[in-house]
């Protein structure tokens, strides 16, 4: 069921270059979207598009079959997470987040069943009367996190929310985000510029670049079948061949690029392709060896180190190649 459209948009912050340009996505019921992209893709823009911090040029914005695309940020009642929180210092964790309630005048009893219940699901029962510099930093975020979603919107916009966490924090806090989304059933939007973290909790990805969506899929869609090579680069897809230098035949006649993982090429006495190693990497778990073919520099992943000037029989196993 579609929940949301953004229909031909178009953003600019100067009136000429566009930063969105004719985006179009449909958000669905009670999914986790995630915008995915490098700095400049127009990732943040669009979430803050949907929230109303930016007026677009053309196009619309339609939620739950209603016309967004002017009403006030007030009026859309969507619950938003910055990178920074964004927390009140001088308010303790549960007036951080009854906030939202008591400016929509709600009495002190609905108030507190309200609160009560959001501290519970988001695991900060207990931390009712602490202030935000007593807290971790993972407990600031679930404060963040339940305050966004106490005033139950109709949105819950995430943008880069985990990027100022440490590495295991960010892993555990992800899985605490997706609990608790799956748990209310609410439809999500989620910035982020990390594959894995955005693989790992999201329904659909939108991988964007230059203010468009270059491929909208599930995170297995997206990482096993690349639709362009900015889409496999960007999954992790290192070897792009033209098809028309393979010397057997292969099994997509339509593709102009055939490319494949440096993980999925196997170094074997009975490989079709020949290749002197240029180079050889540590890369802690594996080497990873840059070596020269007749179908132009290719890098494989091997669990052990070949000596530079070596020459290799390689195999590029055709099912684990991919087509574009």
């Amino acid at each position: 069921m579609i929940k949301g459209q953004l229909k031909n948009i178009n953003v600019s912050y100067n009136k000429k270059d566009l930063v969105l340009k004719d985006l179009n996505l449909d958000i669905q019921e009670g999914e986790l979207l995630s915008l995915l992209g490098p700095s400049g893709c127009g990732k943040s823009t669009t979430l803050r598009t949907i929230a109303g911090f930016i007026d677009v040029m053309d196009g619309e914005f339609l939620l739950d079959g209603d016309n967004f695309t002017n009403k006030a940020i007030h009026d859309r009642d969507f619950g938003i997470v910055f990178q920074s929180y964004a927390l009140f210092p001088h308010l303790s964790v549960f007036d951080n987040v009854a906030f939202g309630l008591k400016l929509r005048k709600l009495d002190k009893a609905s108030i507190k069943q309200k609160v009560d219940e959001m501290l519970r699901i988001c695991d900060l029962t207990g931390f009712e009367t602490r202030f935000p510099k007593n807290l971790s930093g993972g407990q600031r975020q679930r404060v963040a996190l339940a305050r966004a979603l106490v005033i139950e919107p109709k949105l819950l916009l995430l943008d880069e929310p985990l990027s100022n966490l440490d590495a295991q924090l960010r892993i555990q806090m992800r899985n605490e985000i997706k609990r608790i989304q799956r748990e209310l059933n609410i439809t999500t939007i989620f910035v982020t510029h990390d594959q894995e973290e955005c693989f790992a909790i999201s329904d659909r990805v939108a991988i964007m670049k230059d203010g468009q969506i270059e491929q909208l899929g599930t995170p297995e869609e997206i990482y096993s079948h690349p639709k362009t090579e900015y889409v496999a680069r960007f999954v992790g897809f290192d070897n792009f061949i033209p098809v028309d230098k393979f010397p057997h035949t292969i099994n997509n006649s339509n593709a102009s690029l055939a490319c494949i993982r440096p993980n999925d090429i196997l170094v074997s006495e009975s490989g079709w392709l020949k290749g002197k190693v240029v180079t050889s990497e540590f890369l802690g778990n594996t080497y990873q060896h840059r070596i020269e073919t007749d179908l132009g520099t290719i890098h494989c992943n091997h669990n052990l180190r070949i000596e530079e000037d070596a020459e290799v029989l390689l195999d590029l196993p055709e099912n684990k190649l991919r087509f574009i």
